[in-house]
């Protein structure tokens, strides 16, 4: 099959199977692009909410280590065909939140995590005590402040340049957290387009 970085195998509603679409984007590649005016280094990043790897396919080109988050299973699967394996990669099959515990998904094609018991294992971003973070990516449909939380210590740590999907319409309660979160760590927002924010540690 003759591919370009541009195709993907992906998986919504209506489709409950992988689907391999030509063309089928850059992954988001304008708002990156804005994003990374104000990174500085590029050592590693982390992808919170990997989907089909449409971001980390192309984190890959940018930076030394990426490491990838997605507990959807279908999600994984279409993930792995899209990204060749590689020693500067580590996809992570878990969701991220402010606690260890259980969560799940009502549909096999949802990316909306529901914080009740299920089969996904979730844990914090601190528990992997990941360095030389320059940059994260957070798109987790409703679960930004549980993923923050848990991700105080490596954002303290690092103070990576942060870009994060925020409903502030939709989810006022989980953005409202997550500003007063962010901002108890030096964060200030940079930028919105759309419902994405770049946040970074003001000097």
């Amino acid at each position: 099959m003759d591919t370009t970085e541009r195709d993907f195998w992906v998986a919504y509603s209506g489709f409950n199977e992988p689907k391999f679409i030509k063309d089928c984007g850059d992954g988001q590649g304008d708002l990156r692009k804005i994003a990374y005016g104000y990174v500085k280094n590029w050592r590693s990043c982390i992808d919170i909410g990997a989907n089909v790897g449409m971001w980390t396919r192309f984190l890959l080109k940018d930076f030394a280590k990426v490491y990838s988050f997605e507990p959807n299973p279908l999600f994984v699967e279409c993930f792995k065909r899209n990204i060749e394996t590689s020693d500067r990669l580590e996809l992570h099959q878990v969701g991220l939140s402010n606690k260890e515990h259980s969560a799940c998904f009502e549909n096999k094609t949802d990316q909306v995590l529901k914080n009740k018991p299920g089969e996904i294992l979730c844990l914090t971003l601190d528990s992997f005590g990941l360095d030389q973070i320059d940059f994260i990516k957070v798109d987790v449909d409703g679960f930004e402040d549980n993923v923050i939380e848990g991700a105080m210590e490596t954002i303290q740590r690092n103070a990576p340049v942060i870009n994060i999907e925020m409903k502030r319409l939709k989810r006022p309660r989980v953005c409202r957290r997550v500003d007063s979160m962010l901002k108890s760590l030096g964060y200030k927002q940079q930028t919105r387009t759309k419902s994405d924010e770049v946040w970074v540690k003001s000097i």
